[in-house]
């Protein structure tokens, strides 16, 4: 009986690991096929779709699932990431800028800068789980991210805590970053969104009983 449960206990984690690195491989491919500039965000949005998929246990072929998502995506998925490169950049160029300054305006600014800061990290965190699990523009996307993440402070701390730590681990084990790369980062990530975009429908049902 325990031997039955160790097999089935390794058979499982030897699909994951499969699972997981083949959808790193298509990650790096498709990202490749698209000039990496253009590639890297659809291919993001694809491998976070099959993450999504296996979080609801529902049965899907990687490739076909993978392919679909990218091409379905790619324009919606490349607007959203340059859209956040640009408005991030914008913020590293007035953090800087705003140094230059002294005295009470530069305490004030250096304040600002490191609020809205943190408020992008918030989204950052919650965009791509947000970006493939509802049916939203991109505007409506970067809405229901920070709204989750303001009502979810617990989690957004344990998703710095797992990112972190799955930076600082890649960091020691770089010879795993061709396996897994963001795979298991991705898959964690979309797993603790899943649990806060069902807290969320659960409270808006509840509130539609009571009325």
């Amino acid at each position: 009986m325990q031997m039955g449960r160790l097999l089935n206990g390794v058979m499982a984690c030897c699909k994951w690991i499969t699972h997981f690195a083949l959808l790193n491989l298509l990650w790096v491919g498709f990202t490749l096929l698209g000039g990496v500039f253009f590639g890297l965000a659809p291919s993001t949005a694809a491998m976070y779709s099959v993450a999504r998929k296996q979080m609801l246990t529902e049965e899907a072929p990687l490739f076909r699932t993978f392919w679909m998502v990218y091409r379905k995506e790619f324009l919606r998925a490349n607007g959203l990431v340059w859209l956040l490169a640009g408005i991030g950049s914008v913020w590293y160029f007035d953090l800087h800028f705003f140094r230059q300054f002294e005295g009470v305006f530069y305490s004030l600014m250096n304040y600002a800068m490191t609020m809205i800061g943190l408020i992008f990290i918030i989204l950052l965190l919650y965009i791509l789980p947000v970006f493939v699990h509802y049916d939203l523009n991109i505007r409506g996307c970067i809405k229901q991210a920070l709204i989750i993440g303001f009502l979810h402070p617990a989690n957004l701390v344990l998703m710095l805590i797992i990112g972190l730590s799955s930076y600082y681990f890649f960091i020691y084990f770089p010879g795993l970053i061709p396996l897994f790369g963001l795979t298991v980062f991705a898959h964690i990530n979309m797993w603790l969104s899943l649990k806060c975009f069902d807290q969320l429908e659960e409270a808006k049902f509840s509130e539609g009983v009571v009325s």
